[in-house]
């Protein structure tokens, strides 16, 4: 695995660049490429993609070449988009903030790639008059290592900031910027200004509104980011940029070497079609399903602000277990699908991602750039999110795993600040979805940061293999249906729910139902009634399993608000606009109150024993894992053993 060192850069270094900075936004002269040519000397044949022939570096620190020159007004140019309004709309603002801390980037990287490579040192004797000639050529290849250095550092937090903005609007659009012409290094503000000038003009040619200033200027980033990548190999002393990755703080933009972040530009989610007739089986974890794509449909975009967090019953993030081919992918595809029919009716934007194994990286913060790309665009407050971790035991790596690599790690702990730490936000607009098919290996502190947590069990019952059956075949053979067969009828979950969640009623495993028997029977008639009766179990499920914290009673809390919320929207309020989605929020309130049902001490029973069952299930998973592989590896000894006996003989 390469390691590579990772450089902070936060406010207190690239504030010494605010100034200079913001002076670039607001204002820059720049030359006419005519005059450009004109004036020759050193300067003009310093050109990016060509070696001059000679450089003759001045005795004193070089100015601007005459010439004809405009000054170029980056801010006022944004401004007039909007001719009518004074004031910047807050994607105007955004992008004007984003070109400015990529400038203070450059420069900071500038210096430093200066300093690391001598390059301030040799300007130094220059300005002094005491640079000998046989050095004048290093300086000069060294100024264009910091000048390309820094632009591409420019060019890749601009192009990184502005990959999720105003996403789905730019996604319609398909003008094309034009590339950069010439670029001269042999300078650093001459280098940045050659650079914005086409940002600029990417600006002046295609932004209208909005989306299109965020396209324009992301993709002025990144055709200058492509120029520079086309070149790189031709440069000398880069190494001392691409030896570090450096990543800029607080935004968590990571900018590693010369390479340049992808991001997803489909604008259809290419999901298959499955609908809750669909899935066999998992009543529990198909009603809850439905739920979760229920709840996010009811945001509100405009207060930022979902009616069911206020109610309860908002399930932020969730995981769901079970062996290979229960049904894991069919239950996502469903959740998909669900959201996209009532996000349709809601009018509001859909933005669904699966993070993935393929997105650990070898290089040092990558992998959590990644994550944290992942959940920003997730999150975003102008969409419905909805992001999957598949396989997230593969995915996340466990504290203390030594054969954890440092990528999942990095994972591990982004997910864990962006599902539930102490900057975490819920808005109603995002849910996270972790399936596993083996959910002991996902670390403990991981695991209890998801609210809800259901078994895929896939079809259990004789019903469930005929309804599946039936379901794959039936279109295509024609056979008798049987004495009382009745095709999905078994997959009615509001028939057989209660069923379902009645057999938490008691603790299934002979030591939580010990524990639960216990504590009953010191309670008055025999049950758990109260408070100080369910406070007095679940300290006794805690001296069981440390691990059962004051996070697993939040999350039986939650579980136990969404059962006080569990009904499903009447079906013309998913069909119809103005039903429901297009009432007034204290309306919407209104109508959901009404459904709400109440907290009876069987529900908290229930969603107690099915959390605490929960965690047993997933150690006895590990403990058995544990002993497959230790008798595994006493049998094979055996067999070496007897080998090596035999071939002795």
């Amino acid at each position: 695995m390469t390691s590579i060192s990772v450089v902070t850069l936060g406010d207190r270094e690239l504030d010494a660049h605010l100034e200079l900075a913001t002076s670039h936004v607001v204002s820059f002269p720049i030359r006419a490429p005519e005059a450009k040519a004109a004036t020759g000397g050193p300067e003009a044949g310093a050109t990016l993609g060509g070696r001059r022939l000679a450089y003759r570096p001045l005795q004193a620190l070089p100015g601007r070449a005459p010439g004809a020159e405009r000054e170029l007004r980056i801010a006022e140019r944004i401004r007039e988009i909007t001719p009518k309004d004074d004031l910047y709309t807050d994607v105007e603002h955004f992008v004007l903030r984003v070109l400015r801390r990529g400038i203070q980037v450059y420069l900071q990287i500038h210096a430093d790639t200066a300093k690391a490579s001598g390059l301030d040192r040799l300007l130094a004797a220059n300005q002094g008059g005491q640079l000998p000639a046989r050095d004048e050529a290093e300086l000069a290849e060294k100024m264009e290592a910091a000048c390309a250095a820094g632009l591409f550092a420019f060019a890749a937090y601009v192009a990184t900031r502005l990959l999720d903005a105003e996403r789905d609007a730019v996604e319609k659009l398909s003008f094309e910027v034009a590339p950069p012409g010439e670029l001269p290094l042999s300078g650093r503000i001459e280098a940045l200004r050659a650079a914005l000038h086409p940002v600029w003009s990417a600006i002046d040619a295609h932004a209208r509104d909005d989306a299109s200033l965020v396209k324009a200027v992301r993709d002025a980033a990144r055709e200058l980011a492509r120029r520079l990548q086309a070149v790189q190999h031709s440069l000398p002393h880069l190494e001392f940029f691409t030896r570090y990755h450096y990543r800029i703080e607080p935004e968590g933009v990571l900018l590693a070497g010369f390479e340049l972040p992808e991001g997803r530009v489909a604008s259809d989610i290419q999901v298959a079609t499955k609908r809750p007739e669909d899935v066999v089986g998992n009543h529990v974890a198909k009603l809850e399903a439905c739920r979760i794509a229920q709840r996010l449909a009811c945001y509100d975009r405009e207060r930022q602000a979902n009616p069911f967090v206020e109610l309860g019953g908002f399930v932020f993030s969730f995981i769901a277990d079970g062996n290979p081919g229960t049904g894991k992918t069919t239950l996502i595809q469903m959740i998909v699908t669900l959201l996209r029919d009532y996000t349709r009716v809601a009018g509001l934007p859909l933005r669904y991602e699966n993070f993935s194994v393929d997105q650990i990286s070898d290089y040092q913060g990558r992998s959590g750039q990644n994550a944290r790309r992942f959940c920003d665009a997730i999150l975003d407050p102008r969409v419905v999110g909805f992001g999957t971790l598949d396989d997230v035991d593969q995915v996340c790596g466990q504290r203390g795993d030594k054969n954890a690599s440092a990528g999942q790690l990095e994972v591990t702990a982004v997910f864990m600040q962006q599902l539930g730490g102490a900057q975490t936000v819920v808005r109603g607009n995002a849910s996270f979805g972790l399936f596993s098919n083996s959910p002991e290996k996902v670390d403990d502190a991981l695991r209890q940061r998801a609210q809800s947590r259901f078994l895929v069990d896939g079809p259990r019952t004789r019903a469930d293999f005929t309804d599946l059956l039936h379901l794959l075949l039936r279109k295509n053979w024609k056979l008798p249906l049987g004495d009382g067969y009745e095709p999905l009828a078994a997959q009615r979950v509001r028939e057989v729910i209660r069923e379902k969640y009645g057999e938490y009623e008691v603790p299934r495993t002979s030591e939580l139902r010990r524990i639960y028997e216990e504590v009953a029977a010191r309670s008055a008639g025999g049950a758990l009634a109260t408070w100080a009766a369910f406070g007095e179990y679940l300290h006794a499920l805690q001296a069981r399993d440390p691990r059962f914290t004051g996070r697993a009673v939040r999350n039986i809390a939650d579980a136990v608000h969404a059962r006080m919320m569990d009904f499903d929207l009447p079906g013309e309020w998913l069909e119809k606009r103005e039903a429901f989605f297009g009432q007034p929020w204290e309306r919407r309130l209104a109508m959901l109150t009404e459904l709400a049902g109440e907290v009876t001490p069987e529900i908290v029973i229930q969603e107690i024993n099915r959390y605490a069952e929960s965690e047993v299930r997933y150690a006895d998973a590990a403990e058995q894992r544990e002993l497959t592989e230790r008798t595994r590896q006493i049998v094979l000894e055996a067999r070496a053993r007897k080998a090596a006996s035999e071939h002795e003989i």
